[in-house]
């Protein structure tokens, strides 16, 4: 048996029949793919980011399906009314990562902003003791009312101290700690600490970031300077 496998007469022909299976089998299945075509979308013309797609921006193409990403848009009517995540440009195919539906992507452009529309600007206020920045409690997303306490002089020459409200329904952007670590980071990582691990974690604030006007702004700066400033929490986010 073994002279037999090993003779040249044998050898040959074991490869005609393999050279048969790929002639009759594997190269007109791979030849049919080949051939084979689908009808794709394409883009018809230069489409800027945040455009909602319609249906003469858009032409179909029938084109080879062999090597033809899975992604390619091959239904125009799936994605009517879908808004284009970045800029497309005529004669590329539409793909189905490149789309979003209108909520996602004015969430998606409010994330890139961070919020700062319409006047609005981030500013960073150091706190001389964590009860001034509401302990641990704080967390970004949260609303918050700006106390000032101040000191006057009476008219018969002696200090009257007080708490007043200066602003109210303050966006917090973050809570940092004095390492300039996120609270909000700092509760994901103590949730995913594995089971009896106790690591302890500074959620002490020492900065607030806030969303506030130019206004605002100016008052906030003026607060800090004098060490004036107090926060009480009007909404939380959670």
């Amino acid at each position: 048996m073994a002279k037999i496998i090993r003779s040249k007469l044998f050898i040959g022909i074991l490869c005609i029949v393999l050279a048969g299976a790929v002639a009759f089998l594997l190269l007109p299945r791979y030849y049919r793919s080949q051939s084979a075509t689908e009808d794709v979308i394409r883009v018809a013309q230069d489409i800027p980011a945040g455009t909602v797609i319609a249906a003469e921006m858009l032409t179909t193409s029938t084109v080879g399906s062999f090597g033809l990403s899975e992604d390619v848009v091959r239904d125009m009517d799936a994605v009517l009314g879908m808004v284009a995540a970045e800029n497309l440009y005529s004669g590329e195919f539409l793909t189905e990562v490149r789309l979003q539906t209108e909520e996602e992507y004015a969430e998606a452009e409010a994330q890139k902003q961070k919020g700062l529309t319409s006047g609005m600007s981030l500013i960073t206020i150091e706190f001389p003791s964590s009860s001034a920045g509401i302990a641990g409690v704080l967390r970004a997303g949260d609303t918050v009312d700006v106390y000032e306490y101040v000191t006057r002089t009476t008219e018969d020459g002696e200090k009257e101290s007080s708490a007043t409200t200066c602003m109210s329904g303050i966006y917090v952007y973050d809570v940092l700690n004095k390492n300039m670590q996120s609270l909000n980071d700092l509760d994901e990582q103590k949730a995913n600490l594995p089971e009896g691990d106790n690591t302890v974690f500074d959620f002490a604030p020492a900065y607030v970031v806030f969303r506030c006007s130019r206004p605002q702004i100016l008052k906030m700066i003026d607060l800090e300077r004098t060490d004036a400033m107090h926060l009480a929490l009007s909404k939380a986010v959670k």
